[in-house]
């Protein structure tokens, strides 16, 4: 005579991903697919901004005090990033 336990089996729960588990697969899924590492790509992309930023003080397109408040930004994005990496 077989039990009942032997009979019936409960589907296991798998555990949910974590969200952080969720975004470092997205993000080598990109390092992947771009073959150039995140903080390598925000760094280049930061740095361009910049540069734009200056080309356009040089040409008087932007303000004094639009070139100021942008590389402000950039700057603060800049220590936020290299504090948390």
């Amino acid at each position: 005579m077989a039990s009942i336990s032997s009979e019936f089996t409960l589907p296991v729960a798998k555990p949910e991903a974590s969200d952080f588990q969720m975004r470092r697969r997205r993000a080598a899924k990109l390092t992947h697919f771009f073959g150039v590492d995140y903080h390598e790509l925000i760094h280049d992309v930061l740095e361009s901004i910049e540069k734009g930023v200056d080309e356009e003080r040089k040409r008087g397109t932007l303000q004094p005090e639009e070139v100021e408040v942008l590389l402000h930004k950039l700057r603060t994005l800049k220590t936020k990033r290299n504090g948390l990496f």
